[in-house]
């Protein structure tokens, strides 16, 4: 059984363990394979909006979800890397998507939603990669580079 398999497996007691929990994603190097035995782990959640009314009064503990995730893995939780999408930039957002393997979805469809959201349009991401550009640039000025 791969890691995903067992990932795949665990997240069946998601539902009643993290009820906050709408959907977990493996990406980066590991969910596109084209990782190493020195690939860290990355993972992205979603919970729902501030004061839906999908949101349950029990609170969510990224560092619960981030032991457990450890302990499945059997890894170091100092290699896994726990991104909130509902805080986390545009960019990581749309990478996310882009890239991401589905762990754990509450409702059948809800990756499929945030992708419709988080994922950007090439003239979004040359306008990004411009801004990143003009950035750089302003910040060499400052330093006199």
């Amino acid at each position: 059984m791969t890691d995903l398999d067992t990932l795949k497996a665990a997240s069946r007691t998601f539902a009643s363990d993290y009820p906050e929990l709408k959907l977990l994603v493996l990406f980066g190097s590991r969910a596109r394979g084209e990782d190493d035995p020195l690939s860290d782990w990355d993972f992205a959640f979603l919970l729902p909006p501030e004061g839906s009314a999908d949101q349950t009064p029990h609170w969510f503990s990224g560092a619960e979800l981030l032991s457990r995730l450890s302990q499945l893995l059997h890894v170091s939780e100092d290699i896994i890397d726990l991104v909130n999408l509902n805080t986390c930039s545009d960019i990581l957002a749309h990478f996310v998507a882009r890239d991401g393997q589905v762990i754990y979805e509450k409702a059948p469809g809800e990756f499929v939603q945030f992708q419709q959201q988080a994922l950007k349009t090439r003239e979004e991401l040359k306008a990004f990669r411009q801004m990143q550009r003009e950035q750089v640039h302003r910040a060499l000025e400052r330093w006199g580079v």
